[in-house]
């Protein structure tokens, strides 16, 4: 037992480790980041608009553009247009400006361009020769700039748009020869010599709107913002305010909401805008012409033909002008809603860029009012300060205090290995059934259940309750192989099954796997708080392992099992109070919320299409069959579980128990994202457009809108999450590895040495787990977890198709199984490579490819093995 003492002190020096934080969300900083200086042509010093724009070698590209450094256009001053190019070595100081002895192929305004890995790619635009259909790539290579031809535009264009998803580069909309256009365009810069591909047309022509990729919950897709179009037959320009969107999915446009703040009593319109893409599900847009005083100006350009005056009352017009949109916009591209964050400091530019650059927002120039540029480079910066409080530490520390006290509270029980890691079957049968529950639902699920949910609908929930038609499976047919062998581990019926190698080869791979999803199960939470609590990733790493190999050494599985029931309690109760105060911060309460679910179809289940690449409802049911069928027969997590209660009957109902709470706790976490969308749709502005990823909008509503103390628990039940799964793999990892390998090997090794390699491969295998999280803490989080489930999905399968194998047939040999588990690895890697299948595929894939091969070389090399009682026809009836 720890001392009192000592624990008071342990727990003060938990308490310790975490500062005091602040909270704010969206906070906006503008900043005169630079100013355009090159001696060696004064008319660039007037500043530019129109211009080509991007960053690439952290060096800031400016080429071509426009302004009216000759004269003012009501002082009879013509519009001067460039070739030049401008480079600006990036500091956090400002840029070094360096004009280029190279040109692009002419002088043009109007056109556009996007930063990409390969360089600044740009395209169209008009000058003294017209409307062009050039395409071309500015990079830097040290100090030198180099301008790569790409194949020509389709057609001639200017005033449109450009924006780019990965090494894919798409164009839309402006004005060619023949007047406005709808068409979109697409090109691979990775296969440049396919050409321009043409997309479904826009909804209709627009010029001068903002063209920008970002995250819809379900794909990264492009998004139109205002713009505006001149039809011949039109006497003035019509400006826009809808949105629109297009997914590369279903090459389809939507056509989405008006660009309307809260406070606003009518939409806004909006065209040559700057836009750019913030956090995971944000658009910041800055200036913007709304278009009215423009519209002025045409009218009175309409009658110079027939009345005098009207020179002088357009100058007069030009000369007065008010200005153009001052409100900094963000747009929520899941919830089609707005908000504004700052007002510009200063004149707001039009025909400028964003350009997103370590951290910051560069905003170059720009027109500041008709016939008038700036040379300023604006930096614009939105952050959010997280808050906690010393309250919600107290309750976090609490939590962890209670963890640490539960390991020594256990510590005294544990007198061999069997009690160690099967609690000598002490465990009731409800307990066990919720630590089952806690085992399989981890601090991801906890966080990206109801960021899912926000950010598409209900589809996903029938994977959730896939376990409710497997529990009576896994009864019948696996848990008397476990139960009646007495076995310590799941592998080791493979050996009895076959031989030991198909034993040692599916303990390791397990092994393999378990560490793997230790560093995931502590990064990815860390992540996630860190965005919105300010916590450090690599300490929240660190107290969320140790405190587990802590408590879970300490106890054994007794202290694991005890934890999970506590952790479960938490995580429920967590869930429900989080949805309370949902309704209760929607204006309007439970009508408004179900009136917002309903109209935006969040509630939505079934989709019966046949694309196998999404998670339809075919794919959802069939890979989540296989996926639970896997885990619940072949994870020695789980499967560790069914061991620790007294009897057969009693881990039947523990399956049973884990099933039913699995419906209401899933329909609780779904409800969970459903309240999320109602709420910050009807409160835009609270939620943090800096958020790096969707699974960040739970964690952040919980600290940004929560009282303090039941901020603090929920907080807790994400670290309860992420602990029931840590201490479970920790404590069957360290099984496996001492019944499996250390046992098996060392046959004379005693209770006291095997007790001793017990407790110290659950600590090796945590801090494995520890050091794997830390470096993948520098990795890209994107990338990470969807390979790491296609990893997990595509490997695991094999595993529990040889528990099939050797269950319900007698004719597959041991070497027939080897070969179908490596084949079945084989196929499913293929499918991977060479198909669209969705990953919740895999693990049947992967179960049936295995099976199909193993059956087939069994004809050749039939099973010789005596294998009575070993399938579940030889075993059922006898005891």
């Amino acid at each position: 037992m720890l001392k009192k003492g000592s624990f008071l002190i342990l727990l003060g020096l938990l308490l310790g480790l975490f500062p005091a934080l602040s909270q704010n969300v969206n906070i906006t900083n503008q900043e005169d980041f630079a100013t355009l200086d090159i001696s060696e042509n004064d008319k660039l010093r007037e500043g530019l608009s129109g211009y080509f724009g991007g960053i690439h070698n952290n060096h800031l590209i400016i080429a071509g553009g426009s302004n009216f450094a000759s004269g003012k256009p009501w002082e009879g001053g013509e519009k001067q247009v460039f070739d030049d190019i401008i480079i600006g070595s990036l500091s956090d100081t400002g840029a070094k400006w360096q004009l280029s002895s190279k040109k692009i192929p002419g002088k043009l305004t109007d056109g556009a361009s996007v930063s990409t890995a390969e360089g600044v790619v740009c395209t169209g635009g008009t000058g003294p020769e017209g409307i062009t259909d050039d395409a071309f790539i500015l990079s830097v290579t040290g100090e030198e700039v180099n301008l790569t031809p790409l194949p020509p535009l389709p057609v001639p264009v200017k005033g449109h748009s450009m924006t780019a998803i990965g090494t894919t580069v798409y164009l839309a909309g402006g004005e060619s020869p023949e007047g406005p256009s709808s068409k979109a365009w697409s090109l691979s810069l990775s296969a440049p010599e396919y050409g321009w591909q043409q997309m479904a047309d826009m909804p209709g022509a627009r010029t001068g709107m903002i063209l920008e990729a970002q995250s819809n919950g379900k794909e990264t897709a492009l998004f139109i913002i205002g713009g505006r179009v001149k039809k011949p037959e039109d006497s003035v320009t019509s400006f826009k305010t809808k949105v629109w969107s297009y997914s590369p999915t279903h090459n389809k446009w939507t056509v989405k909401g008006a660009i309307r703040t809260e406070d606003a009593t009518q939409p806004l319109t909006l065209a040559v805008a700057a836009g750019a893409p913030s956090g995971a599900s944000h658009i910041i847009v800055v200036g913007g012409d709304p278009g009215t005083q423009y519209n002025k100006i045409e009218k009175v350009i309409n009658q110079m033909a027939e009345n005098p005056e009207a020179t002088a009352k357009r100058d007069s017009l030009w000369i007065n002008h008010p200005g153009f949109n001052n409100q900094i916009l963000v747009y929520n591209t899941i919830t089609d809603k707005w908000f504004s964050t700052a007002q510009w400091e200063g004149k707001a530019p039009v025909m400028a860029k964003i350009i997103p650059w370590n951290n910051k927002y560069l905003i170059p120039m720009g027109e500041v009012s008709p016939g008038t540029r700036t040379s300023q480079i604006k930096a614009l910066t939105v952050s959010t300060s997280p808050q906690f409080g010393w309250l919600n530490y107290v309750v976090l520390g609490l939590y962890f205090a209670g963890m640490l006290y539960l390991g020594f509270y256990f510590v005294k029980k544990d007198g061999d290995v069997d009690d160690y890691f099967k609690a000598g079957g002490r465990i009731p049968w409800w307990a066990a059934g919720i630590s089952i529950f806690a085992t399989t639902l981890s601090a991801i699920t906890f966080i990206s259940i109801p960021a899912k949910a926000y950010a598409t609908d209900w589809h996903m929930i029938m994977f959730q309750f896939c376990i409710i038609l497997i529990a009576p499976f896994v009864i019948q047919y696996f848990l008397p192989f476990f139960r009646r062998f007495n076995l310590s581990t799941a592998y080791q019926y493979l050996e009895l099954r076959f031989n030991s190698t198909i034993k040692w080869l599916a303990s390791a791979l397990f092994i393999l796997f378990m560490i793997t999803r230790i560093a995931v199960v502590l990064y990815l939470p860390s992540l996630a708080l860190n965005a919105v609590t300010g916590f450090d990733i690599y300490l929240s790493i660190i107290l969320m392992g140790v405190v587990t190999i802590i408590y879970c050494t300490s106890g054994g599985i007794e202290a694991v099992v005890w934890g999970d029931v506590i952790q479960g309690i938490i995580l429920m109760g967590g869930g429900i109070v989080a949805f309370i105060f949902m309704l209760f911060g929607i204006e309007g309460g439970i009508s408004e919320f179900t009136e917002i679910v309903i109209s935006h179809e969040k509630l939505r289940i079934f989709d019966f299409s046949l694309d196998l690449s999404k998670p339809v409802f075919w794919v959802v049911m069939l890979g989540g069959l296989a996926n639970t069928l896997i885990l619940y027969t072949s994870d020695q997590s789980v499967v560790q579980r069914y061991m620790t209660t007294k009897n057969e009957k009693e881990t039947g109902r523990s399956i049973w128990l884990n099933g039913i709470i699995s419906i209401p706790v899933s329909i609780t976490f779904f409800l969970l994202g459903t309240g999320l969308f109602a709420f910050y749709y009807s409160n835009p502005e609270r939620l943090a457009a800096t958020n790096p990823n969707i699974d960040s909008v739970f964690p952040q509503f919980i600290v940004g809108e929560l009282p303090a103390g039941v901020a603090g628990l929920l907080i807790s039940a994400i670290f309860a999450a992420a602990m029931s799964t840590l201490s479970s793999n920790i404590n069957s990892v360290a099984s496996v590895f001492t019944s499996d390998f250390y046992i098996s090997i060392a046959k004379k090794a005693t209770q006291k040495r095997s007790m001793m390699v017990a407790r110290i491969s659950s600590i090796v295998i945590g801090i494995l787990g520890i050091g794997m999280a830390l470096i993948l803490a520098t990795w890209s989080i994107e990338s990470l977890w969807d390979q790491f489930n296609t990893f997990l999905g595509v490997l695991t399968s094999g595993i529990g198709a040889l528990f099939l194998m050797g269950i319900f047939s007698k004719r597959i040999s041991p070497q027939a199984a080897l070969g179908g588990l490596i084949g079945g690895l084989i196929i499913t890697l293929l499918v991977k490579q060479m198909t669209s299948v969705s990953f919740l595929l895999y693990g049947a894939i992967g179960l049936i490819a295995s099976l199909g091969i193993a059956l087939l070389i069994s004809q050749v090399l039939p099973n010789k093995k005596d294998i009575n009682r070993l399938t579940y026809r030889t075993l059922i009836g006898k005891k």
